[in-house]
């Protein structure tokens, strides 16, 4: 299992998957009672397309949200309905994905970017240490996603091929990994945080990828900052 976070001790998780008024006003209580904790969302916004929307006020209720995501959530991974679509119907070949099949790619988010807390290694076993480096500011702490490999729970043994730490952390940034509706060849990076799960990762195959990815510029970073990329070693037991 292999999950990026790209910008983007005891913490709060808080899960807006409906950005309407109940998501807002459960945020803001949240930071009321709890203002010394570390608050991260999970927020899945509405489609592009209005066609694709049953609900007309879906873009409104965004809008307003964002406010409240932007003053009361310190962290929050950005997802929309029409990502996670397209990686159902492209990746996953489902022609018609059912909403517990959207539904099961955000909770595989979840359980990725939360794996170092559930499984501790030596570093980075709270929240605070692993967004540290990828949110400059306390309001620039909107961050992108993405997950290889993507496969279906049916087949999962059979559809994963072994595959090099490079070509990991290469696919992570690919547009069709992503799980926003945002282009990874346009714009530029300001860190890049990549946790990596199993049992026989090298730790000199992860030095010499990093390596080969700064020489090769395959990631465009900011100009005034360094190529920040961290990697994140979880094992699971």
């Amino acid at each position: 299992m292999r999950f990026s976070f790209t910008n983007p001790t005891c913490h709060l998780t808080c899960v807006c998957v409906c950005l309407a008024g109940l998501g807002s006003f459960l945020l803001e209580k949240l930071n009321d009672h709890f203002p010394k904790k570390l608050i991260q969302t999970y927020s899945v916004f509405p489609n592009w397309d209005q066609s694709q929307s049953d609900v007309v006020v879906q873009p409104y209720n965004s809008i307003l949200t964002l406010k409240r995501l932007t003053l009361n959530a310190d962290a929050v991974v950005v997802l929309d309905n029409t990502a996670l679509n397209r990686i159902a119907v492209d990746r996953l070949r489902l022609p018609n994905p059912t909403v517990d099949q959207l539904n099961s790619l955000v909770a595989t988010i979840m359980a990725a970017s939360t794996t170092t807390l559930r499984y501790p290694s030596y570093n980075n076993n709270d929240l605070i240490g692993l967004i540290a480096s990828l949110i400059p500011t306390p309001r620039c702490h909107f961050l992108m996603s993405g997950y290889t490999p993507l496969t279906l729970a049916d087949n999962q043994i059979s559809a994963v091929r072994k595959t090099t730490v490079l070509d990991v952390m290469r696919r992570l940034t690919q547009t069709k990994n992503i799980m926003v509706s945002t282009s990874t060849r346009q714009g530029v990076y300001i860190s890049m945080l990549n946790i990596i799960s199993g049992t026989d990762i090298d730790p000199t195959d992860v030095h010499k990828s990093l390596q080969r990815i700064r020489e090769k510029k395959l990631v465009n970073f900011i100009p005034w900052g360094p190529a920040s990329i961290q990697v994140r070693r979880a094992q699971e037991r």
